[in-house]
């Protein structure tokens, strides 16, 4: 017994409210084009947010275990973070020296004393009173760090160095009461960085 459906879509600009009937192709494939960039929804509702650390960490010359040179902690009791990109900035260079950027999510714990670094809008809009706390080279319980994105290298002395930035497109999930935490893997400590986040705070099932 076949059952027959009908879609329809709502349409949000133009016609306030607006339903139309969706098609398929002769092969019975419904086709969607977005028509803007991704993400734009989400930036649209202005649930969209970044932060960045304001003074250097030297970089670490083995894997990170209990220190994160910034800690970005879900304050919030409902929604999680989904992150969106990671990134750094090598703010002192080292002739010769390569760079990389490790991060991970904690279990839930306890909140850091904030460092309260500046959150803000990815779209103008007002920023949530204390839903996510920061803290700079804070101590964490080591649940897993693993490498995101492609190395940088500095040839001769640059002072800065380059920028490191890694598009996680909602691979990582920070749940409330849990932790993003970041840090940098060098060449030598003499590298120095300054690293942050985007992501979109939204409520989620997790079960």
């Amino acid at each position: 017994m076949s059952v027959e459906s009908i879609v329809r879509a709502v349409i949000r600009g133009g016609l306030s409210g607006h339903r139309a009937e969706l098609s398929a192709n002769s092969a019975g494939d419904l086709l969607i084009a977005n028509g803007l960039p991704p993400y734009t929804e989400m930036s649209r509702k202005g649930v969209g947010y970044a932060t960045m650390a304001t003074a250097a960490v030297a970089a670490l010359v083995i894997r990170p275990t209990t220190v994160a040179a910034l800690e970005i902690f879900n304050n919030s009791q409902v929604n999680s973070l989904v992150v969106d990109r990671i990134f750094s900035h090598n703010l002192v260079g080292v002739a010769n020296s390569a760079m990389g950027m490790y991060a991970m999510v904690t279990t839930q714990k306890l909140a850091p004393t904030d460092a309260a670094l500046a959150i803000n809008s990815l779209s103008g809009k007002p920023i949530p009173t204390k839903t996510v706390l920061t803290a700079a080279s804070a101590t964490v319980v080591d649940n897993g760090w693993f490498p995101y994105g492609p190395f940088g290298s500095n040839v001769t002395i640059t002072t800065p160095g380059p920028t490191l930035v890694a598009d996680i497109g909602g691979r990582l999930i920070v749940p409330p009461g849990c932790s993003l935490c970041l840090h940098v893997v060098a060449t030598t400590t003499g590298v120095t960085c300054t690293s942050g986040a985007a992501w979109y705070s939204v409520k989620l099932d997790l079960e």
